[in-house]
Formats: structure tokens, C-alpha cells, sequence
């Protein structure tokens, strides 16, 4: 059984958004804190270099997260800690105690469950 061909008429409107976002200044300022910086290229040396993309990587909000806890190798002591922030080539790792200001420069080596951590990128 065929009927009779239907036609429909669809009618179209423009619709125009006008949303507009805006971050809070508080959050801004915090991810500009939070936001590891690199050093001048003539400043390090290849192992400071890996270091310190495993510092940038490690400082993400999930991987703090995911790799807790991390140990510092400092100058042949480990630190056992969480990092807290990291500006310049300074980084802060939060202890059970305090928190420790570390120069990235001084960093031999970070270690994830008993090994020293890998980063694939």
C-alpha cells in the first residue's frame, strides 16, 4: 500500500548566544602559581633537564594524586614527600612534618615505590 507523498515544511530561526564566561581571579591566580616554569636552556645540564620534566609532569593535579608518595633524592638523602608547588627552580614538597623548599639544581633522582620514576613523554 503507497498514500499519498507527505511534505513537510520546517521553518529554521537563528538563534544568537550571548554567553559570556569569566574565570575567577582566584582560580586564575592559583593555576599561574600552580604552573611549573622552565629554566633558562643554557641554565641545565641533561639529567636536570630530566628532572625537571618529571617535576613538570608530577605536578599535574591528577598525577599528584596518582603517585603519592614520592621520594626526593637530595643530595644522597631521600625526602619522602608530595609536591606542593614548584616556581622558578625552586620546588616545595609537602613532608608529614612541613613543607621543604628544594632547589630543582640539587635534585639527584625522584623515586615512585622504591623506583626511580619514568616519565613517557
Amino acid at each position: 500500500m503507497q498514500g499519498p507523498p507527505v511534505y513537510v515544511k520546517v521553518k529554521v530561526l537563528e538563534e544568537e548566544s550571548t554567553s559570556v564566561f569569566f574565570m575567577n581571579e582566584e582560580e586564575v591566580k592559583e593555576t599561574i602559581e600552580i604552573q611549573p616554569s622552565m629554566t633558562q636552556a643554557g641554565d641545565t645540564d641533561e639529567g636536570n633537564i630530566s628532572i625537571l620534566n618529571k617535576i613538570n609532569y608530577l605536578s599535574g593535579p591528577f598525577q599528584k594524586q596518582a603517585y603519592q608518595p614520592l621520594q626526593f633524592v637530595v643530595e644522597g638523602q631521600k625526602v619522602k614527600g608530595d609536591i606542593q608547588r614548584v616556581q622558578g627552580n625552586v620546588l616545595w614538597i609537602e613532608t608529614d612534618q612541613d613543607v621543604k623548599e628544594i632547589e630543582i639544581e640539587k635534585i639527584e633522582d625522584i623515586l615512585w615505590r622504591g623506583q626511580s620514576f619514568n616519565t613517557k613523554i
